[in-house]
């Protein structure tokens, strides 16, 4: 057997190289089409996906259509048409960035004819007067090399000036320990709390008028409440009595055939006494509206017969009372 040293590696196994992951590509797009990031769109329309104005990309597919009528071509699919317009407005971006640098170089804000110039030159089929004198006798009709443009929507009313109305709150002058290059100090309810005071009424006249209106409406949400308080009454109490008759159906009757009939005419009879004694005091609160109600006349109006507790005592299970010796 071969001796292993310490300080000998492992020989490297030649079976983890063929392995058979495979590693993962990535594809990267070539040829992108860049825009740059400085375009301000046209205030005629929003702004499209190509960060064009609607109503520049709809001139611009007109010219191109025109463009293709004149070189002998009937027709085109969308997308050659969709790839002709991004070429051109490539062609349109990069005469604008030539534009622009002439501009910046010279320091200046707006171009001039000079900029133009100097752009025209450097573009390849542009560079001479000779190239662009062809582009003049092309018949292109008026509504497509001088499109009319629409003139920007007017702008909306400005805010108004509140600054009157928050001039009391203002500090008078500014103070002398604070330096003069320092900003004015903001209005006072911006950084002090102010008292808020709401108006009053302080007529006598249309107090009382406030008053017996509101007393009024007292008056009717409670009579509302009464009439409503009765009405579940009679409700339950009809209910009650649907219920005893269905009890007394056949093959539903209890404690003996006549039963069930004397039971319904309890029921009957205290309903008639209940009806008169609502009927009562409903005689003596209308005859009771034009005074002041008394203290401790605490009548519920939604049970006029009253609470009966515990009526059923009687029938309870009770223990065992205690031995008396």
């Amino acid at each position: 057997m071969a001796e292993t040293h310490a300080g000998v590696k492992r020989p490297h196994s030649a079976i983890e190289e063929q392995s058979g992951e495979k590693r993962r590509r990535v594809h990267y797009l070539r040829h992108v089409q860049r825009m740059p990031d400085n375009i301000e769109p046209a205030p005629q329309g929003s702004v499209a996906p190509a960060r064009v104005p609607d109503f520049a990309r709809d001139h611009l597919l007109k010219s191109l259509g025109a463009a293709l009528a004149i070189a002998g071509f009937d027709g085109a699919r969308p997308e050659a048409l969709e790839m002709l317009r991004e070429h051109a407005e490539e062609y349109m971006l990069r005469f604008g960035r030539y534009v622009r640098t002439s501009m910046q170089g010279t320091r200046k804000i707006k171009p001039t004819a000079q900029d133009f110039s100097m752009a025209l030159s450097l573009m390849p089929n542009a560079s001479t007067a000779s190239l662009l004198k062809p582009h003049l006798d092309l018949p292109i009709p008026d509504s497509i090399s001088c499109p009319p443009i629409p003139s920007p929507e007017p702008e909306g009313p400005a805010a108004p000036d509140l600054s009157k109305l928050l001039q009391p709150l203002l500090p008078p002058q500014q103070a002398s320990y604070i330096p003069k290059h320092f900003p004015a100090l903001p209005p006072r309810h911006t950084w002090q709390q102010t008292p808020v005071y709401t108006e009053r009424e302080k007529d006598s006249k249309k107090m009382r008028e406030m008053m017996t209106q509101e007393g009024m409406m007292a008056e009717q949400a409670l009579r509302k409440l009464a009439t409503a308080a009765k009405t579940a009454t009679s409700e339950t109490l009809k209910a009650e009595r649907k219920k005893s008759n269905a009890l007394s159906g056949p093959g539903k009757v209890r404690d003996g055939p006549g039963a069930a009939h004397r039971k319904r005419g309890r029921l009957d009879a205290f309903a008639d006494v209940l009806k008169d004694v609502s009927s009562e005091e409903t005689g003596e609160d209308l005859a009771m509206e034009s005074t002041e109600t008394q203290p401790g006349d605490d009548i519920d109006v939604g049970m006029p017969e009253g609470v009966v507790v515990n009526y059923d005592m009687n029938h309870w299970r009770h223990g065992k009372k205690p031995l008396r010796l």
